[in-house]
């Protein structure tokens, strides 16, 4: 290949959040927090603009949560139903933000690897993921799953080591 159209996201880093997921996912021992049942997107055009509306079914310890939400575009429908949905059982994620979003695709056609880079924070920290895919949509959705799957394994892993939501025995 011509050194002049190799991409540098080929030869780029996978952030750490994509990373440790990835090791996460390949354990016997890892439990999801959550697991996405489906997702269904309408991109219409009303009343002379465009709109999206996107419904997320997630379940949560055996429960499914539906929820549905309005965006800008396909991601953005798509990042709020999947927040107002998990809101329910991680409420420290309202802090949660998707801060930068970056998409791109190396190739020369319309079939082209996707690359969906997405930085988060909670007014404290940052992390950032990255996915692939041939389609925008799923590389953009995988790496909104994903850094909120990170957030909330974090979270979890600091209640354990703190003890919060510890029961106290009454002897």
């Amino acid at each position: 290949m011509d050194d002049a159209k190799v991409s540098i996201f080929h030869e780029a880093e996978t952030p750490q959040a994509s990373r440790e997921l990835s090791g996460l996912r390949t354990s016997p021992d890892y439990d999801p927090p959550f697991e996405v049942v489906r997702r269904r997107v309408i991109d219409d055009f009303y009343e002379g603009k465009m709109t999206v509306d996107a419904t997320v079914v997630i379940r949560v310890n055996g429960t499914e949560e539906t929820e549905a939400a309005r965006g800008v575009g396909v991601v953005h429908a798509l990042d709020l139903a999947l927040r107002k949905a998990l809101f329910k059982y991680f409420p420290y994620l309202e802090a949660v933000r998707v801060i930068e979003t970056y998409t791109h695709a190396s190739g020369e056609s319309t079939e082209a690897e996707v690359i969906s880079v997405k930085r988060f924070s909670d007014g404290r920290e940052t992390w950032t993921t990255l996915a692939k895919s041939a389609n925008t949509v799923e590389a953009g959705w995988r790496s909104l799953v994903d850094g909120y799957e990170w957030r909330i394994y974090h979270e979890q892993l600091r209640q354990q080591k703190t003890g919060a939501g510890a029961r106290l025995s009454r002897r």
